[in-house]
């Protein structure tokens, strides 16, 4: 009982019912989104964050940029789902620096955009270093769809415009890295 009452060093909580006015280092003060989470993290200079989302529904503006050495960790792959607003539904969702890790979530309902070449779960942000380790991922769905759907197409993909999975794309990232890869498990 009495470690809970202690507020954890470079953890930060959202919840469904949090605020981005709470401080956000508690379960009992969590921010509401995961943006607001991530620029708190970026500006952690003391080792490695990480970002805990309770089961529940986000809207967030996108892309979101996942520093090195933050960890986004949901509650429960299941139960725990991330979705853009409606002005960024054909950005890309994660865009991750080396020594991240996004674990127990489901994306959904994001759309591809040809023209910009966006609309991907994963891919990494620009000019990032991987110095120690690539960005890990485990234990996350991603549910995508089209516009035009129909009874042998279910979730659009014909349409062409159905969001992706993960671009791994070595050029985006700075010459100095040790690699450039991204690891998935399950």
């Amino acid at each position: 009982g009495a470690i809970l009452n202690k507020r954890a060093g470079n953890m930060f909580y959202v919840a469904e019912n949090g605020d981005d006015t709470n401080v956000g280092d508690h379960p009992q003060g969590p921010f509401k989104t995961i943006k607001h989470a991530l620029d708190q993290a970026d500006g952690s200079t003391g080792g490695p964050v990480t970002i805990y989302v309770f089961s529940g529904g986000y809207e967030e503006e996108l892309p979101l940029v996942v520093p090195s050495n933050v960890s986004i960790i949901g509650e429960d792959y299941r139960n725990t789902f991330i979705r853009p607003t409606s002005a960024d539904q054909s950005k890309d969702i994660f865009h991750l620096n080396g020594e991240s890790t996004i674990q127990n979530l489901t994306i959904k309902d994001f759309y591809y955009d040809s023209l910009n070449d966006t609309g991907y779960a994963f891919r990494f942000a620009p000019n990032t270093v991987v110095s120690t380790r690539s960005p890990y991922i485990q234990n996350v769905t991603v549910i995508t769809q089209g516009t035009t759907t129909s009874a042998s197409d279910p979730r659009g993909f014909a349409s062409g415009d159905a969001g992706k999975g993960a671009l791994v794309d070595g050029a985006s990232v700075n010459g100095a890295s040790q690699e450039a890869s991204m690891l998935f498990h399950s």
